[in-house]
């Protein structure tokens, strides 16, 4: 028991990462912007209709 007290003073559970602290539970920024589609017309600031239907953020789209 005293070891077990020791390693838990020395490394607390709370030093691990947690299910939501994990990277992949977190949304990917360049996967969320529109401006990063190969598709995406800098002019119109939107990409063409057919590939707007995946990206939500395109502002021209519906």
């Amino acid at each position: 028991r005293v070891l077990l007290t020791i390693c838990l003073l020395l490394f607390p559970l709370s030093a691990l990462p947690l299910d939501g602290d994990q990277p992949a539970d977190q949304p990917a920024r360049h996967m969320q912007s529109a401006e990063r589609n190969p598709r995406f017309d800098p002019v119109k600031r939107c990409c063409p209709y057919p590939s707007c239907i995946d990206i939500p953020f395109c502002d021209c789209c519906g």
